[in-house]
């Protein structure tokens, strides 16, 4: 939201208030943008300054509750994770490093790509990882729809962008309200296999 307000006004918004931000969790970003009379085109624009602002809170961001313990317990079950975000490269180390989290095998950020089922196919095929093998964990419906393209499972989060309503009715593999159930899943997983 804050960086939500950081941008409107470059592009002629009014500022959003909480209820205006609950209510966009609750639609696509194409809906959002119909609703706010916002052209495709300038999407990268926002995105770019979006990204920019996020960069200057990066020394305040903490981790939602919860996510250090589950990265903690995926290690020690020794699972194999990588982090793609839409985040920059350099945002995404910042972050890292100063929380020291060292749990990812790699890391890339893709800037604010639209198109998430390309990257997320580049990455397989870079890293040359079965996507059968791959479970892809999101917090919008695009994710789910991206990871559903590339073959993947997917564990839709309800405490990101997007509410628990939409992300269930692009039906997730699995839907979760709390890190520690996605621990949990990749524990059944592992004694399923």
């Amino acid at each position: 939201l804050q960086i939500a307000n950081q941008v409107a006004p470059k592009f002629g918004l009014s500022q959003f208030t909480q209820d205006d931000f609950n209510h966009f969790r609750t639609l696509p970003i194409h809906k959002i943008m119909k609703e706010l009379h916002f052209p495709l085109y300038k999407v990268p624009h926002a995105i770019s300054l979006a990204l920019m602002e996020y960069r200057h809170l990066v020394n305040v961001l903490e981790p939602c509750a919860g996510i250090c313990p589950m990265l903690k317990a995926l290690c020690d079950l020794q699972v194999p994770m990588a982090m793609l975000s839409s985040n920059t490269n350099e945002n995404l180390q910042l972050f890292l490093q100063r929380l020291q989290i060292d749990a990812f095998l790699w890391v890339e950020g893709t800037s604010g790509i639209l198109k998430k089922s390309h990257r997320i196919k580049q990455q397989l095929n870079k890293h040359k990882l079965d996507p059968k093998q791959v479970i892809y964990v999101g917090d919008e419906t695009r994710d789910i729809d991206a990871a559903r393209k590339c073959g993947m499972r997917v564990i839709a989060v309800t405490w990101g962008f997007h509410n628990t309503e939409l992300l269930s009715s692009h039906e997730p593999d699995y839907l979760v309200n709390s890190p520690a159930e996605i621990v949990k899943i990749v524990e059944y997983l592992i004694a399923q296999a």
